[in-house]
């Protein structure tokens, strides 16, 4: 029974997507999607609780759920109930907006179950062939919910979205051909589990470390590539910004983390076959340089939704930095970063919806007074926001003090030095720019419809996590950020 979950689980979501292709009832569709990730997430928990009382579970041969599976499992799931809440409202105002056509809700709804499908696999995948193939796969189902609108900007950003991760993603190809090549130099030329990611570790100490450091190099590039690490970000602010806004908080929540993972994965085999210097010296280069090269375009930014993207940039690295400081403290706070910032990103790219969505407008020069028109969301964007930037006492600033402490740990000091000052410059900007958009007055022409429950639910979901993991972090999952960073350094 354990075992049928792996692959039950994206097989149910992908089901779905398909039976929305039959449905034109607005109301069937918003309840299907609900209903749907309600059983994602329960679904993604009872994976974790057979994963915390036997271990780690395999079915097929190709899929496997371990402590670092489980972590990105659980906040997929989390993310899809508060994201389809939140759909209910956004969607009836993109309707009565005629940003939607009813027509064509069908499709959207089953791409974006489609997407889900494509994430659950990657993180699922044991074989790493099959972890690249989901990979692309999540590329081609996020890359049509990047243009859906079919406006010039939309498909644009979708273009280029798919061109320049499907050139990186082809990096990452190559660097998993090179490490089943070492994997199977080292066993003779057969090696049992052919391309699994648990075979291939079980033998890393015995791997060639000239080829397994070539091999991660591309690696780095390619899902890199795709994790928006600079300075091969460049398709993440324009899609992030053209995207539906439901789209935006998954794509920044949960589809950077997933190719976070695949770099993780790899970086253990690295950290086995080569030692530890090398793996995380190439994260804290491509950390560091992603910190920095967000600064000014965050400072500099007047769009809401490219400036959350390039916001997200900005954690990417800061995630890689942990992993880069390494040992059990950074490896643990980079974890529980991606939680933290996943959580906190989905929140603040749906309340930014809604501000856009009321003020028909993404520029931040325009939206004043949100606090008055709508004080839930005006709260829940300062909150949010002041997350972003590190502040207490919300659960960023615990994952980022904890990556400090592992810095210092290190000696990384001059590291260190500058990532400080960025962080320190981007909450100046960051508060700057928000404050004036939640405090003010706003014009009469911006819409002021009452905020609907369902959609606030979603969020309160969300503020509730945001809010908790930064005062505590829960037994359960502190047990299982504790045996994945186990996993990872070995």
């Amino acid at each position: 029974m354990a075992s049928s979950l792996l692959w039950l689980t994206p097989l149910l979501s992908f089901a779905i997507g398909l039976a929305m292709l039959l449905v034109r009832d607005r109301r069937v569709l918003a309840t299907l999607d609900v209903a749907g990730s309600l059983v994602l997430l329960g679904l993604t928990l009872a994976i974790t609780g057979r994963v915390e009382q036997g271990g780690p579970v395999s079915a097929l041969g190709i899929f496997r759920a371990d402590h670092v599976t489980v972590l990105f499992l659980v906040l997929i799931g989390l993310l899809a109930v508060a994201v389809s809440l939140v759909t209910v409202g956004w969607m009836r105002r993109e309707l009565a907006r005629g940003q939607m056509r009813a027509e064509r809700l069908r499709y959207y709804y089953a791409l974006v179950h489609g997407f889900l499908a494509t994430m659950l696999v990657t993180v699922l995948a044991d074989n790493l062939g099959i972890l690249w193939i989901a990979m692309e796969g999540t590329t081609i189902t996020s890359a049509l919910l990047v243009g859906f609108h079919g406006d010039k900007h939309g498909l644009e950003a979708a273009w280029k979205y798919i061109i320049v991760t499907t050139i990186g993603i082809s990096f990452g190809l190559f660097g998993t051909v090179l490490v089943y090549g070492a994997a199977a130099h080292a066993q003779g030329g057969v090696l049992a589990g052919a391309m699994n990611w648990s075979s291939i570790v079980a033998i890393a100490p015995r791997l060639d470390p000239g080829i397994i450091r070539i091999g991660f190099i591309f690696v780095m590039v390619g899902y890199g590539t795709k994790a928006g690490l600079a300075p091969v970000h460049m398709w993440l602010p324009d899609a992030h910004s053209q995207a539906p806004t439901p789209v935006s908080a998954l794509l920044s929540g949960a589809l950077i983390k997933c190719a976070l993972f695949g770099i993780i994965r790899f970086h253990t085999i690295a950290r086995a076959a080569c030692g530890p210097a090398f793996s995380q010296g190439l994260l804290l280069t491509f950390g560091l340089v992603s910190v920095v090269v967000a600064t000014p375009f965050i400072l500099a930014q007047y769009d809401l939704k490219r400036l959350l993207g390039y916001s997200s940039v900005e954690h990417v690295g800061i995630i890689a930095l942990g992993l880069g400081f390494g040992g059990r403290l950074g490896t643990y706070a980079a974890l529980l970063h991606v939680i933290n910032h996943g959580v906190t990103k989905a929140l603040v790219f749906l309340v930014a919806g809604d501000a856009i969505g009321r003020y028909g407008t993404r520029d931040m020069r325009v939206i004043r007074g949100l606090l008055g028109i709508a004080p839930v969301a005006g709260t829940l964007l300062l909150m949010g926001v002041f997350s972003l930037a590190g502040t207490p006492p919300f659960s960023i600033f615990i994952s980022e003090l904890m990556i400090i402490r592992a810095g210092i740990a290190a000696g990384r000091y001059v590291i260190l030095a500058v990532f400080l000052f960025a962080v320190v410059t981007i909450f100046a900007g960051f508060i700057h720019r928000v404050g004036q958009m939640v405090f003010g007055t706003a014009d009469a022409s911006v819409g002021r419809e009452p905020e609907a429950r369902l959609p606030v639910l979603g969020l309160l979901l969300l503020v509730a996590a945001m809010v908790l993991l930064g005062v505590y972090v829960p037994a359960g999952l502190d047990r299982v950020l504790a045996h994945a960073t186990e996993i990872i350094v070995g």
